[in-house]
């Protein structure tokens, strides 16, 4: 038997070795693709919260010579105007005429001191000024002074109109800028840098911007239960910026994700200046660099290549043979399950064998899922068997639509199926779990004049270092299962 098949066996050997070489090198490459994909992200959001500051505060340089510009107009135009007053009313009724209405009203502030630093007239001053002038400089982004024989004169426009005119440009930038994928600035103001709650407030926020004047604490945790505005203010206050992980949700979508973003501090105005992007959309990138990785692939697979196609013409006819058992329409159709065209158990048991058998090469386990219909005697009971198939069949479509070509699901037994799903890792069950959940509960299904409405609970798990076959995986998701179902169905649980 053994030199009956001795040309065989040792295509098949060199064959693995050719699939462990690959299957080691391609673990390395997309590794090292995510990290470079990763690092070329976190350098574009740094640049981009950079390029983005240095633009507004260019701006801001820019309307201070503006408004210094005016202040100067305005100086010569009251110079002009107050060389004849001599009186304190007819000085007054110059401001009034001066400083109108027609101004935006946080534009100009003024105060006319006597010499004994009486105040004669002011608009828009704050209590607080202690009268000097090297305090000035808080209240004005620009500002004059002129001696009068009543006294002296201080005039400008505040530095609260150039915070408000520059806000403006920010928020229309940030609002009307379009990135790829779900990518965009945002700012929250510092309230106080000690932290604690309502420490700041969400400034500009695009996505969505109706979360504008929300106030945040460092006390708010994301989706996983971190601190990330704990963990955001403290790399502030050492180095002024930060790159952070949390979970936030998706635009338009219940679903959270993880997120990398840079933040940095712009002091002038206690910004913190962020940008962030997903990491499924980060990851997009190293799917776009694995259709071109052929020609490294090939330095490796093209002498093994040449190798395997003079041994390989001794398996021919055996391989004919195989692939046309592999078509025969009757092995298509055992290998389906006849109600509701899920996998069929037998077929599903051998692809968690093999599943399992590469795990154990590559370390990359597919999430194994378990689903039950609940309640499903009484439906059946209250219903019929007819509208119970009918039931499964339904499901069956729901789970295919919220899911991807790659995934499998397996009809296991009675209302049980079994889901393989492929590159899932464990923090993407949950928001697929309550994605597969409201897609069968949140629809009646309609039975001839049934209106019928069904739940099903999910049970997780993954392949583990001890495990010793599928079926210890296969066991963990029925207890994850019988753990969604104890804690009141239509639910899932991961274990």
């Amino acid at each position: 038997m053994l030199k009956k098949n001795f040309f065989g066996i040792f295509t098949f050997a060199i064959l693995n070795l050719f699939l462990a070489l690959f299957i080691i090198q391609e673990k390395n490459y997309v590794k090292q693709a995510r990290e470079v994909a990763v690092q070329f992200k976190m350098n574009f959001l740094k640049d981009s919260v950079t390029n983005f500051i240095h633009e507004f505060t260019q701006s801001r340089a820019d309307s201070i010579e503006i408004f210094d510009y005016t202040v100067s107009e305005r100086e010569n135009n009251l110079r002009d105007e107050l060389h004849n007053a001599s009186s304190l009313g007819s000085v007054k009724w110059i401001l009034d005429k001066t400083f109108t209405s027609q101004d935006p009203r946080e534009m100009w502030a003024y105060i006319l001191l006597s010499s004994g630093e009486e105040v004669l007239a002011t608009k828009n001053m704050p209590d607080t000024w202690d009268y000097s002038e090297r305090s000035l400089d808080e209240i004005f982004c620009s500002w004059r002074k002129i001696e009068l024989p009543v006294g002296n004169l201080y005039f400008g426009i505040t530095q609260e109109r150039l915070y408000n005119t520059i806000l403006s440009i920010v928020s229309s930038k940030i609002h009307n800028s379009h990135f790829v994928e779900e990518t965009y600035y945002w700012i929250n103001e510092i309230k106080n840098y000690k932290g604690g709650k309502d420490y700041a407030v969400r400034l500009i926020h695009p996505n969505p911007r109706s979360s504008e004047g929300m106030l945040l604490s460092t006390d708010m945790q994301d989706a996983v239960g971190d601190f990330p505005y704990e963990r955001e203010l403290e790399e502030i206050n050492k180095s002024g910026e930060c790159f952070n992980t949390y979970y936030f949700k998706k635009k338009d979508s219940d679903n959270f994700a993880r997120k990398i973003t840079y933040s940095k501090l712009y002091k002038p105005y206690n910004w913190i200046v962020c940008m962030g992007s997903y990491y499924d959309d980060i990851y997009d990138y190293v799917d776009t660099i694995n259709k071109f990785r052929g020609k490294s692939v090939s330095k490796i697979a093209i002498p093994l290549i040449i190798l395997l196609d003079l041994l390989l013409a001794a398996l021919l006819i055996r391989q004919i043979y195989t692939e046309r058992k592999k078509s025969d329409p009757m092995n298509a159709q055992a290998a389906r399950d006849p109600l509701t065209d899920a996998s069929a158990q037998k077929f599903g048991e051998e692809e968690l064998k093999k599943e399992f058998a590469a795990w154990k090469i590559s370390g990359d386990s597919p999430a194994i899922m378990l689903m039950d219909v609940d309640n499903f005697k009484t439906l059946n009971d209250t219903y019929g068997r007819e509208a119970g198939d009918f039931v499964l069949v339904q499901i069956v479509r729901r789970f295919y639509e919220q899911s991807r070509a790659s995934d499998m699901l397996i009809r296991w037994n009675g209302d049980k199926f079994a889901g393989v799903f492929f590159g899932m890792k464990k923090s993407d069950c949950w928001s697929y779990a309550q994605k597969l959940l409201e897609a069968v509960s949140s629809q009646q299904i309609q039975f001839r004049d049934k209106a019928i409405q069904a739940t099903v609970s999910l049970g997780f798990s993954f392949f583990e270092e001890n495990d010793k076959s599928h079926q210890q995986a296969l066991e963990r998701a029925d207890k994850a299962l019988k753990e969604a179902k104890g804690a009141g169905k239509n639910r899932a649980r991961v274990l």
